[in-house]
């Protein structure tokens, strides 16, 4: 018994002997671990030295084209409010948000340009329409998306009229309308679409055209195609001036000229 107990005891003093410091493996392991935190460390100390010192200097803010609407004042008072930085340390993000903030402006793209530039590109509004606003409200228009936008009016441009989430569909009646009224070598001057969801037309001529509501049995595109179609033999019956004309009979229309009131059919 006693020399089973002596045998066993130079086991147990190997096995303490054996710590972390005699296995190659994790001393390896540590190593990598030390290596790896301390270029990481070098690699966040390089990038805060490269900006914040004076290299890389900001020597140019370019346009990509100029644009139409925005001023050179705007623009510049843009770039200094934009590009606080250096050319690595200007804030991309932040200096598109306050060049899409110009009026006419629908969208900006800000990039850096090796070695030390940046370059603005402007996308402005291509105005289609006026939008009609209460007095004391900003000027507003319709842009070729159908979207609204703040800008002082063009009275060159028809006049719309409606709730605002009906811009776009109203951009695309305009331009329908329009090519059928071509025929009559005739264009709209103001569109209005009332809460009801009835249409109404002003032309460059003053004269009205109520179109109503859009009904699947007779739509609206027939009902004006009708009335450009036999306006030539009207007014060749009558030639007086159309001042107003009811399109919302499902088979003719009503017409008011310099005279009594007409009635129509095809």
């Amino acid at each position: 018994m006693a020399r089973n107990a002596k045998s066993r005891k130079p086991a147990t003093q190997r096995r303490d002997e054996g710590g972390l410091w005699d296995s190659p493996r994790a001393l390896t392991m540590i190593a990598d671990i030390i290596l790896l935190l301390a270029s990481a460390a070098l690699g966040y100390a390089l990038v805060l030295l490269v900006t914040r010192m004076p290299v890389l200097p900001l020597h140019s803010i370019t346009l990509t084209h100029s644009p139409e609407h925005v001023t050179t004042a705007q623009i510049e008072d843009a770039a200094r409010r934009a590009v606080t930085g250096s050319f690595l340390t200007t804030d991309i993000d932040q200096a598109r948000a306050v060049f899409e903030a110009l009026p006419w402006v629908r969208s900006a793209s800000v990039r850096r340009v090796w070695p030390g530039a940046i370059e603005i590109n402007l996308e402005e509004h291509v105005a289609a329409a006026r939008w009609w606003v209460a007095d004391n409200a900003p000027a507003r228009m319709v842009n070729t998306h159908g979207e609204l936008f703040v800008a002082e009016h063009e009275d060159r441009l028809p006049l719309f009229v409606g709730p605002d989430q009906y811009a776009a569909a109203m951009l695309a009646r305009n331009e329908e309308w329009n090519r059928e009224l071509a025929r009559l070598q005739r264009h709209i001057r103001k569109l209005a679409l009332t809460r009801r969801e009835a249409w109404q037309l002003v032309l460059d001529d003053d004269s009205r055209l109520e179109l109503g509501r859009e009904d699947e049995r007779t739509p609206i595109s027939l009902r004006l195609e009708r009335y450009v179609t036999t306006q030539p033999e009207v007014l060749r019956q009558d030639p007086q001036k159309v001042l107003y004309a009811d399109l919302r009979y499902p088979n003719g229309y009503a017409i008011r000229m310099n005279g009594p009131l007409h009635q129509d059919k095809p």
